[in-house]
Parts: C-alpha cells; structure tokens; sequence
C-alpha cells in the first residue's frame, strides 16, 4: 500500500495508475479535509490473461491421453520415425 497526497497523484498520476493496475499495489489518497481514497485496479489485466492462458494450456497438458501422445511422439523421434522435408511441395508428395 502507497499513501500520497493529492497534489502527488495530480503531478504523476499515470505512474500511480500503473501501480494500481500491473503491479496490483492499492494507492491511498489523502485529501485534506476530504478523508482518503483509494485507487485500485477493476479491470483484468494482459498479465492475468496470460496466467488464466497458462492454467488453461496446463490443463489441457496434464489429461493422460495428450500426455500419453506427447510421450509416444518423443519415442518416435528418439527411434527415428520421422520424416523429414525441405519444402511444402515435398511434404504433399511424401504423404501417402
């Protein structure tokens, strides 16, 4: 928690801003004879978008039948199977 006075919040107010809403930092405002406010994001930001993403992704990576698949196709690397090209046309030419 940031305490400031008003005056502060009026000559940077984009820097408090910015720590309320990346940084999740809760800005207390104090206004002579008018009390406190405080200043705290509402909006979801990019960051929590990608953590709410990355809990999907693990999810989606943690079901036995993707792992399983996952595990198979390292197999078939480490084996050998694969094939490999240079260019797209090749690729359609090679698949049977």
């Amino acid at each position: 928690m940031i305490e400031i006075t008003a005056t502060e919040l009026r000559r940077n107010m984009i820097k408090y801003f910015d720590l309320a809403l990346e940084q999740k930092e809760q800005v207390v405002v104090r206004i002579r004879n008018r009390g406190t406010f405080t200043i705290t994001s509402a909006t979801e930001t990019t960051s929590d978008k990608r953590i709410a993403k990355k809990t999907e992704l693990e999810a989606y990576l943690d079901q036995p039948e993707v792992l399983q698949s996952i595990l198979r196709a390292r197999a078939d690397v480490k084996a050998g199977r694969v094939r490999k090209f240079t260019t797209v046309k090749k690729l359609w030419e090679d698949i049977p």
